[in-house]
């Protein structure tokens, strides 16, 4: 069809600016005859003869007057388009015809049934019409004055006339009632009801299942969703003996098996469990992996598919191989490009386990970056998570446990399978991918049995999984390390040493006291000596100590006062901390001596010298404050006053003898030398008398 370019609006003959202008070549058969902006602003000077009719907006064309136009412009458009036809009038019940918006959204939300189903697409298109030709009715009625000066009269059936209106207006495919009486009944069922008065009764909720109906619906779906899981048969019989005692229609299998299928949704928890419709049925989260590393951790336990033997002895003192056995491993997963951290190996998982692959964790962040980085985030299961939350927290900023029973929150899973078939698929001894799945994705049973005396024992099936895992680290590391150089100051987080070794840590499980060697905790059999250059730990010899280490690095432990039963430790009590180094050993020969040796020495030498002069300071200072306390008169003759004069006189003249008068000073320094002279004499003595005892002069004469 040829394009126009007239167009009436408000009863007055427009041409749409798109046929006139040259700046964009909106219709090809455009006259081109004046540019946009020329046009507009010739438009805006009064002495201009050309008028827009209407701005242009949404699905409209601006329109220019076509009586402004010059004649020139008006012959070109007659030329080529013809002259325009008549404006064809509408009726004044078709003047008030809108389209209601709101209609055709009640009836596209509209839902029915027990399947909740939607109305049909040509439905919602009649409803629609019918509500807007309806709302053109009420209006016009409203307006019967008006209405009736538009017929020519005076009096009128109103009923009678909008009957004829609304069966002559075509406009629209509505399905409203022919009959005057018939109209009257649906506007006042459409005003009284709404939008819902136009629906057919069979598709409105009003027309649902009765009682009866309900009974038997929630009968035959609670038989369903029964968690001994039912088949179609038994539920169909339990269901057909219930309703030849309450006179129902029996049902089949077959409509068992329907029901099934159309209220799967209420029945599938109960046959299948929680679990299986979190993952299965319900909405999902979907996420994705983190941009940088350490910002998001995830761990879990897995049972790793390598077999390995493993010789036990029976109750009857036989030896007996197994074949059947596997390790677990507990990984520790960046998401950002699924690098291992940590990982730790062990027969089962357990709390100390877990424990060992954040340590391990800790450790590679250390060997990394120089440091223990917590990760920002932290998310684990809910194994043990009272027993495990502490430890959890201490090793990241935000700590967020998955959901109960919600396997696809942690995307470690997917990780262990990929790792599976990558890595230990290769190996002679691999037991198959998900064991409990089935045969299909099992190796060859046969094979394995007549191969199994090649498995290897525990410790080379654990080689097998720290080569693997080593291999995977070893592609993934460059990549991790040179983007963790953009991640952000306030997402990183150094763990203290000292947190480090009380919350991953391990424990000797009994408690130890200072003794002037230095703290003598036996680790792993051995006995190792710790002690400590802060001088409150020498105060502290009453104290029972935890101690907590790092098996893969004794130089440094942490002791914490602990609450003890028999010298096996019990608690914590966290009054006191502090880091231990282990003790340097000096050679007992000089000849031994390497360099460090004697700095060493001179170090506990130095430390030594600083405790004496402390423990020197702290009673000066008590002799400073007894000597006045002591001088009142009420305390001369009291036993304290006796007991302590004499020591803290002397040992207050030495610290204080700017004090003493020189007369003073004199005296006692004759009565040290008179000491002197007497100690030096008995000493003479004592030398003579030993020589006489032990040598017989006249042996030389």
């Amino acid at each position: 069809m040829k394009p126009t370019p007239f167009e009436y609006y408000e009863g007055k003959l427009g041409v749409k600016i798109s046929f006139l202008i040259c700046d964009r070549d909106f219709h090809m058969d455009s006259l081109k005859v004046i540019a946009y902006n020329t046009l507009y602003y010739r438009t805006k000077r009064k002495s201009s003869p050309e008028q827009f009719l209407r701005r242009a907006s949404l699905n409209n064309d601006a329109l220019v007057l076509f009586s402004s136009l010059c004649q020139e412009w008006r012959d070109r458009l007659t030329v080529k388009f013809g002259s325009p036809k008549q404006e064809v009038k509408k009726s004044w019940f078709a003047q008030h015809y809108e389209a209601d918006k709101k209609a055709f959204d009640f009836y596209m939300a509209h839902r029915y049934g027990e399947e909740n189903r939607k109305l049909d697409t040509s439905l919602i298109e009649r409803y629609t019409y019918n509500a807007s030709v309806l709302n053109t009715v009420i209006r016009v009625k409203a307006n019967r004055k008006a209405y009736c000066r538009t017929l020519g009269c005076t009096k009128v059936d109103i009923w009678d006339s909008l009957s004829k209106d609304v069966n002559a207006f075509r406009d629209v495919e509505h399905t409203l009632p022919t009959t005057k009486r018939g109209l009257q009944m649906k506007v006042k069922a459409y005003q009284e009801q709404g939008y819902i008065a136009l629906i057919s009764g069979k598709l409105t909720n009003q027309n649902a299942a009765k009682v009866k109906e309900d009974t038997q619906t929630a009968l035959l779906d609670e038989l369903l969703a029964k968690h001994t899981n039912l088949d179609n048969t038994q539920v169909a019989n339990i269901y057909n003996s219930v309703a030849g005692i309450q006179d129902w229609k029996t049902i089949t299998p077959q409509t068992v098996a329907n029901r099934k299928q159309e209220n799967n949704l209420v029945i599938y928890a109960g046959r299948n469990g929680k679990a299986k419709l979190l993952d299965h049925k319900l909405m999902q989260v979907k996420r994705k992996a983190p941009s940088k590393p350490m910002l998001y951790w995830t761990m879990d336990g897995w049972d790793a598919e390598l077999l390995y033997q493993k010789a036990t002895i029976n109750a009857q003192g036989n030896t007996v191989t197994t074949y059947h056995n596997r390790l677990t491993a507990v990984m520790v997963l960046d998401p950002y490009n699924k690098y291992i951290v940590g990982y730790a190996i062990g027969e089962r998982e357990s709390p100390a386990l877990i424990k060992e692959a954040l340590r391990n964790a800790m450790q590679h962040t250390k060997e990394l970056f120089g440091d223990y980085y917590r990760p920002y985030q932290l998310q684990t299961d809910r194994y043990q998570i009272k027993h495990l939350t502490p430890t959890y927290e201490a090793c990241t900023v935000h700590y967020t446990p998955a959901n109960v029973n919600s396997k696809k929150t942690k995307v470690i899973e997917p990780f262990f399978n990929r790792f599976n078939k990558e890595y230990c698929q290769l190996f002679d001894n691999w037991s198959g991918h998900n064991v409990d799945s089935g045969s299909k994705n099992q190796p060859n049973d046969e094979v394995l049995n007549k191969i199994r005396k090649s498995f290897p024992d525990e410790n080379g099936c654990r080689q097998q999984l720290i080569g693997s895992i080593e291999a995977d680290r070893a592609k993934k590391v460059a990549a991790f390390v040179e983007k963790w150089q953009e991640v952000a100051e306030e997402h990183k987080s150094i763990m203290s040493f000292e947190t480090y070794l009380q919350y991953l840590g391990e424990k000797t499980g009994y408690t130890n006291k200072l003794s002037p060697s230095g703290l003598l905790p036996t680790i792993n059999g051995i006995e190792r000596c710790f002690d400590s250059f802060d001088i409150n730990f020498r105060k502290l010899f009453h104290i029972d100590w935890c101690v907590m280490y790092d098996p893969a690095d004794l130089s440094k432990v942490l002791v914490m006062d602990a609450e003890s039963k028999s010298g096996k430790f019990v608690k914590l009590l966290g009054n006191y901390s502090f880091v231990l180094d282990e003790i340097y050993i000096q050679p007992m020969a000089l000849a031994d001596r390497v360099e460090g040796d004697a700095a060493e020495k001179q170090r506990i030498t130095d430390y030594n010298d600083n405790v004496m002069k402390y423990i020197t300071n702290e009673r000066a200072d008590n002799a400073d404050v007894l000597h006045e306390f002591l001088s009142k008169p009420q305390l001369q003759d009291t036993l304290a006053k006796h007991l302590l004069v004499d020591s803290l006189g002397h040992h207050k003249d030495h610290n204080n003898s700017h004090k003493i008068n020189k007369k003073a000073q004199k005296v006692l320094e004759v009565q040290e030398a008179r000491t002197e002279k007497a100690e030096a004499s008995d000493w003479r003595t004592q030398q003579n008398d030993y020589h006489k005892q032990r040598i017989n002069l006249n042996d030389y004469i």
